[in-house]
């Protein structure tokens, strides 16, 4: 069997088994296009199927390319990184005085996130709401944000954070006297022959569009409406298409646009004060991980009834973005597999059978005291202890949400566990669609001396 039937043939059945109504997928491998192309429907009321021109909403996989704007703006002279927040808004509070551009991009600001509602709310536990059916002007945005409190002091640790990109976006049009988008389309898409790419807009005519999608209560539905000004902000307002995409991955692959150095410091996990990374080793705009002992940067979305997943595997040269019209469809988990189709070293781990259930009692005891924030420092060695509690890791693994200690949801993945140097390696679901990856080591005393977590 061929590679492009064996992979139609795996997305065909993906789309039927999670009820996904459409998909695109772009694949590159090393600088050429391999596979683009579109699977089920674009639209299921007026039955228009999915092609590589279908234009998808982007989510946070947006963050990369307002990374790059900033970064580009920096390469200019016109934004230092390490300029505080509070020069291009000056308005802000007091406590955003610390907070540098470099930060924002990191999610190591301190800034948290918006509560989505759907009418007028009041702040409950400092969590500001916004409604998503009303329109803001980018002051409004501003003085929201003004009212959410820092989690955390800059630069101490690590939090996912819409508003600190909010902000970036803003800080771009005022620098450049237009919108963040604006300057993406200058600079970036039409460039590098990203021809469809733009902000995501209600009111304007798009052609070939696709229509978002959720499952709610077993059932398909359509997208919510969203207010104009909230679809395109720059923490995930873009369209594209699969092919759009595909010029973007050759761009970063073989870069003629973009400065390799610019690349470089995009890609590189960023460091909190203590010089440490976060636990997910976050960059600007890009989360590395690594699968089969492989480099993974990848970044996904979701927003407006749409996922997205861009994945790059620099040694291999391999990268994969999906699309989907399905805000709960398994994106990361499909570009992962896809990977595997062209290079089997990076395919998924597998479930194995679980031989030696004992250890997995105690693993899911420990790892429920670590999601209830009640580790124990004698489960683990100094050294360990040391860097997870030292450096907020446990923090933030419980901040960034979603991870499940029910006793069905550990399962043990393939290559996890090897009896000669105590290693588990377990696949976690979370209630955001992905898979979180946790890999144990213990020493000959059972204290766990490594311990990794990563989304796929």
């Amino acid at each position: 069997m061929s590679f492009v039937t064996a992979l139609n043939d795996y997305l065909v059945s993906e789309i039927d088994r999670q009820q996904i109504p459409g998909l695109g997928v772009a694949v590159v491998h090393r600088g050429q296009i391999v596979h683009l192309s579109g699977y089920g429907l674009a639209n299921i009321e007026h039955r228009v199927p999915v092609t590589p021109d279908t234009i998808f909403q982007s989510g946070s996989a947006a963050k990369m390319f307002t990374a790059t704007a900033i970064l580009l703006l920096s390469q200019d002279g016109r934004i230092e990184l390490d300029h505080p927040l509070t020069r291009y808004i000056p308005e802000g509070p007091a406590t955003w005085a610390d907070i540098t551009i470099r930060q924002m991009l990191s999610m190591m600001s301190g800034l948290g996130n918006f509560r989505e509602v759907f009418a007028p709310t009041p702040i409950d536990d400092g969590v500001v709401p916004i409604n998503i059916w009303q329109d803001y002007s980018s002051d409004q945005l501003i003085a929201l944000a003004a009212l959410s409190p820092l989690v955390f002091q800059p630069g101490e640790s690590y939090q996912y954070s819409n508003i600190g990109y909010v902000l970036a976006g803003i800080i771009i049009e005022r620098i450049t006297g237009q919108p963040y988008y604006e300057l993406l389309k200058d600079r970036v898409f039409r460039p590098i022959g990203m021809a469809t790419a733009r902000e995501a807009s209600w009111f304007n005519i798009v052609p070939n569009r696709a229509a978002g999608h959720s499952i709610e209560t077993g059932e398909l539905t359509s997208r919510h409406w969203t207010a104009p000004t909230l679809l395109r902000t720059a923490d995930g307002g873009l369209y594209f298409s699969p092919r759009d995409i595909a010029h973007w991955l050759i761009e970063l692959e073989s870069p003629r646009v973009l400065s390799p150095e610019l690349l470089s410091i995009m890609f590189e996990a960023s460091l909190l004060k203590n010089g440490h990374t976060a636990f997910n080793n976050y960059a600007l705009g890009w989360e590395n991980a690594e699968i089969r002992g492989h480099h993974k940067i990848r970044h996904g979305g979701t927003w407006d009834g749409f996922r997205a997943e861009i994945a790059r595997f620099p040694a291999q040269g391999v990268s994969v973005a999906v699309l989907a019209n399905l805000q709960e469809a398994r994106v990361a988990h499909i570009a992962q597999t896809i990977a595997g189709y062209i290079d089997p070293t990076l395919a998924p781990y597998a479930p194995i059978e679980d031989t030696n259930q004992a250890s997995t009692i105690n693993d899911r005891i420990l790892l429920r005291a670590i999601l209830t924030g009640r580790p124990a420092p004698e489960a683990f060695t100094a050294e360990a202890w040391d860097s997870w509690s030292g450096n907020g890791w446990f923090d933030q693994l419980i901040a960034s949400g979603g991870v499940s200690c029910a006793n069905s949801s550990l399962q043990l993945i393939e290559h996890g566990c090897d009896p000669r140097e105590n290693v588990r390696h377990y696949s976690l679901p979370t209630e955001y669609a992905y898979h979180m990856h946790w890999f144990v080591r213990r020493d000959d005393d059972g204290r766990v001396s490594e311990m990794r977590f990563s989304r796929t």
